[in-house]
């Protein structure tokens, strides 16, 4: 009989997650042919992990997190070097299939963030996938996070008069451009140099669908608003024009 990790979900195509891994859950694990196993927490995976994933050509990331101690200055669960250095393998596809290790359940909340999920679903899953364990500094955590401090791929939709053949970091794809200050990512493990992110991190070629056409339907619903609110503005100036 096949046992799933204690909280196993789906959290997209090829990207699983769980809070602890038991030699019980190995069968399991290998029916999903996992390539990476991301653990992010303070203990590193058991030794028994360890032997499981080099047995089967696993590839075993450990983001150790340092003792929380809530202050002023410290408040963040997951510090930012963590936070960019996890979304550099979710957002490659050279790691997938990939399960993440969150005993806290609160990195894929970061993720859903993100997507452009709203917070209320954010925290509901989080709840859902917590159990007895939500608490609600984490779920504090989560709200307070902010993603304009990490490196992440930036798309917008194409204007028709742009030509981007020839621009650096720059790659063209189905009404979309994908922008990075990539000279070519390598794909191979990110590491973190004096807090500053390299975005050759996401090789463009190797962005997920999902995150594409998230960010695609996101730009798209942006600009009707935008497009929107300027019509009503517009009819608002020619009435108090009359």
């Amino acid at each position: 009989m096949l046992a799933p990790p204690e909280l196993f979900g789906i959290v997209e195509e090829n990207i699983y997650r769980c809070t602890e891994i038991d030699p019980l859950n190995f069968p399991f694990l290998q029916t999903l042919s996992l390539n990476t196993i991301l653990s992010i927490g303070q203990e590193t995976p058991s030794p028994a992990v360890e032997l499981f994933a080099r047995e089967h050509n696993i590839k075993i990331t450990h983001m150790q997190l340092p003792a929380w101690k809530i202050s002023e200055e410290e408040w963040k669960l997951l510090p930012d070097a963590v936070v960019q250095r996890s979304l550099s393998y979710v957002l490659n596809t050279r790691y997938y299939p990939l399960l993440i290790i969150d005993l806290s359940c609160t990195f894929i909340g970061v993720l859903r963030k993100l997507q452009h999920w709203n917070l209320s679903s954010i925290i509901n899953e989080y709840r859902e996938m917590s159990f007895d364990r939500s608490q609600y500094l984490y779920e504090l955590y989560i709200e307070l996070v902010e993603l304009r401090k990490f490196s992440i791929p930036r798309l917008r939709l194409l204007d028709c008069t742009e030509n981007v053949g020839e621009t650096i970091g720059v790659v063209k794809r189905d009404g979309l451009v994908i922008e990075t200050c990539a000279r070519g990512g390598t794909g191979e493990e990110p590491n973190d140099a004096g807090g500053q992110y390299d975005l050759s991190l996401f090789p463009v070629e190797s962005l997920p669908e999902w995150y594409i056409e998230q960010e695609r339907m996101w730009l798209e619903d942006k600009s009707h608003y935008i497009d929107m609110k300027r019509i009503v503005e517009g009819k608002g100036k020619a009435g108090n024009g009359l």
